[in-house]
Parts: C-alpha cells; structure tokens; sequence
C-alpha cells in the first residue's frame, strides 16, 4: 500500500511541476497563449473560426471598394449594409476566440490549483 502512495505523490509532483512550468511558458504573452490554443482538443475549430474571420473581413474591404466606387443610391445602401455585417461577423468571430483563450486560461488555473490541494492535503496527512 506504501508503495502505491508513494508512486500517486511522484506522478502528482511530476504533473504540478510540468503544468507549472506549461503556465509560466504560456503566461509570458497572448501570442504564446494562441499558440496553446492550436494545440488543445478544440484546434479545428479554432482553426475555422480564424478562417471565417478572414474572409469575412476580406469581403467587408472588398464592399468598402466597391462602396468607394459605386454611383447608385441603392447600391450605395447595398453595400453599406454588406460592410456592417461583415465587419460585425468579423469581431464576433474574433471576440468568441479571445473569450475561449480566457476560458482555457482559466483551466489551466483551476488544474494548478487542484494539484495545489492535493499537495497540501498530502502534507496535512504526514504530519
């Protein structure tokens, strides 16, 4: 049974250790954070949403051209409302993306603090 105790406190120790250290390499800047992001469960679709946000803003400017150079009133108004909802789909593809970055900091935070408790509830058995 010691035995056993003791190989949960090495694996526990390891992994408090390696998500430290994931989170300090993380934490430094967003880039990194973004960075992270791609490699979880969920890549695909972060992957599509930066997609659809780049098309959605490369039609947006193509309607402000085309806005620019347009003549009709009616056309005007077209285009008008063609580059309010694109540049609005745009920021709600990228809002959606830095709330799931928050989300999956906050993880990681709630896991740290897991193993946290757990290493001092093995602290408070040993005395």
């Amino acid at each position: 049974m010691n035995n056993i105790d003791q190989q949960i406190k090495q694996a526990l120790n390891e992994e408090y250790h390696e998500l430290i250290a994931e989170n300090e390499a993380i934490e430094a800047n967003p880039f990194k954070q973004m960075g992270a992001g791609f490699k979880g469960k969920m890549k695909w679709i972060y992957i599509q949403v930066m997609f659809f946000s780049v098309v959605f803003f490369a039609v947006a400017i193509y309607a402000i051209y085309q806005f620019y150079h347009e003549q009709e009133v009616k056309s005007l108004i077209g285009w008008g409302v063609t580059i309010i909802v694109f540049v609005v789909l745009s920021q709600l593809a990228k809002i959606w993306y830095w709330s799931e970055l928050g989300r999956n900091r906050v993880i990681r935070e709630v896991k740290l603090l897991e193993l946290q408790v757990a290493h001092l509830i093995d602290r408070m058995n040993q005395k």
